[in-house]
């Protein structure tokens, strides 16, 4: 069992400078996972990249500028995930990113290793991929979907780890789940896929930017990651980190920025470029990658262990305010499975999805309702203040 930390203090600063956030002078957003808060210095960045380029095309951005515009979000990715900077591709959204890994993976199955392991509560997203291969008569193996259930009353590690045997090929799963805030325990995953040959894709949406990923010691086949959550970032952009051998594939879907040179226009010849960047598709949200890279040195500046102890701190005074009023968590937080940055809150009286709406709409409290709970984030830039305010609403409102 894990010791509560003392709480927060009264007074005490939030990591994340709170007046980096126009909605926090207006309201409690408590809802990060959902659609994150982009920091103004990182607006700023996307705000004069897209006037300067919108307003003065290649005068300010150059064929050679734009071969380079991302590597800088390479870099920074590349200290966020511990991963090589030749695993990291920048992408449009996590979906793409999936979509390609899954397509490459379910290429490789096998008769005699058919299986793929999923979650029937994870973000669909993770799953869709592998439900359309299933459906996809022209495939030379067509997977076999074995599910896991995300239960309070167990360990979804565990349950991952039992469900992997001799003819599993996949194991694709978020490290921590968007409804409930379970963690995985990627590198048990891992070590047990990989005894009997499988790989294992990880979406680390809800956790990169808000606590520790390695993709090195995890040592998981992929992990792909949104930029518009815990990143802190606009819509049109996402990470991918591969290993070293799913950056030697060609990827199943091949755009004229994954080749070695894009401006060499050679339209007979393909040479793809070295490392993950291959999967990189074609001009993007440049104004985004920008925002992105900023918002990445930001939060690695800061470090992902003083954000996972700052959210555990919150985390736990939460629950003194909340239990009296009978809300629990979904798992305890002294739960090894329970992350400490996404708390779903439950209560036998109190339908989630009314609550949310009535917690926005009567108290200014953002929040998401997910699979019947209340979704509570807790991020850098949150204090002991947003959670009494969440605490009286929700004790009003569960009366």
């Amino acid at each position: 069992m894990t010791a509560a930390p003392p709480p927060p203090t009264e007074g005490s600063s939030s990591p994340l400078a709170r007046g980096e956030y126009a909605a926090l002078d207006e309201c409690t957003y408590l809802n990060q996972a959902s659609l994150g808060l982009v920091p103004r210095t990182s607006i700023q960045a996307m705000s004069t990249f897209l006037h300067d380029v919108g307003q003065h095309g290649n005068v300010h951005l150059s064929d050679q500028d734009e071969t380079q515009v991302l590597d800088g979000v390479r870099t920074a990715a590349a200290e966020l995930l511990d991963a090589p900077q030749t695993s990291i591709a920048v992408l449009g959204g996590a979906s793409e990113a999936i979509g390609q890994v899954a397509a490459v993976l379910a290429a490789d199955l096998t008769e005699d290793a058919p299986e793929v392991v999923l979650v029937t509560t994870d973000f669909p997203s993770v799953t869709y991929p592998w439900l359309a291969a299933a459906d996809r008569t022209f495939a030379a193996v067509a997977p076999v979907l074995r599910w896991v259930e995300d239960e309070p009353a167990t360990d979804l590690t565990e349950q991952l780890v039992a469900a992997i045997g001799d003819r599993t090929a996949v194991v694709c799963v978020s490290a921590v789940q968007y409804s409930t805030g379970t963690a995985v325990d990627m590198e048990a995953v891992a070590a047990a896929a990989h005894a009997v040959g499988a790989r294992v894709v990880a979406d680390v949406t809800q956790l990169a930017g808000a606590a520790p990923v390695s993709m090195r010691t995890s040592g998981v086949d992929a992990m792909v990651c949104s930029g518009y959550k815990w990143l802190s970032a606009h819509g049109g952009v996402a990470l991918a980190a591969l290993s070293e051998e799913l950056s030697v594939t060609v990827p199943p879907v091949i755009g004229w920025m994954g080749v070695d040179d894009p401006f060499d226009f050679d339209a007979t010849q393909l040479r793809l470029a070295e490392g993950a960047r291959r999967y990189e598709l074609s001009t993007m949200s440049y104004a985004s990658a920008v925002g992105l890279q900023q918002s990445l040195d930001m939060l690695n500046g800061i470090g992902m262990h003083t954000l996972a102890e700052h959210s555990r701190g919150l985390a736990y005074e939460l629950m003194d305010l909340v239990v009296p009023a009978g809300w629990r968590p979904f798992r305890p937080l002294s739960d090894v499975a329970a992350s400490h940055h996404i708390v779903s809150l439950r209560h036998p009286n109190a339908p989630g999805s009314k609550v949310q709406a009535a917690l926005a709409k009567e108290h200014g409290v953002f929040t998401s309702s997910r699979a019947g709970g209340i979704r509570v984030s807790l991020h850098g830039y949150n204090t002991a203040r947003d959670l009494r305010v969440l605490a009286e609403a929700l004790t009003t409102l569960s009366r």
